[in-house]
């Protein structure tokens, strides 16, 4: 998921590709040369990683920030799970 994320946030990124989402080197490899990924240099399998780990720890972040808030409002678990489902592992 944080992948696709990746992909798309680089500034030269054209849109979607067809096919799954590359797993290794390799396949973002050849992706980048089978399909009109990017205009201009698209970024390497390093700088595509580095910015979905970048995405998914803001994503933590924020879901961490959204409990203890909650938390500091006195809500319990099933409170808030009412409100954000997508909490539970972070309760």
């Amino acid at each position: 998921m944080y992948i696709d994320k990746a992909i798309h946030s680089f500034k030269n990124s054209i849109g979607k590709f067809i096919g799954n989402t590359p797993t290794n080197e390799t396949e973002y490899n050849t992706l980048v040369s089978e399909q009109k990924v990017f205009s201009g240099t698209a970024p390497t399998w390093t700088e595509v990683q580095a910015k979905a780990t970048e995405l998914e720890t803001a994503e933590q972040t924020k879901k961490q920030t959204k409990v203890s808030a909650y938390r500091k409002m006195d809500m319990t678990d099933d409170e808030i799970l009412a409100i954000d489902p997508t909490l539970e592992e972070y309760l």
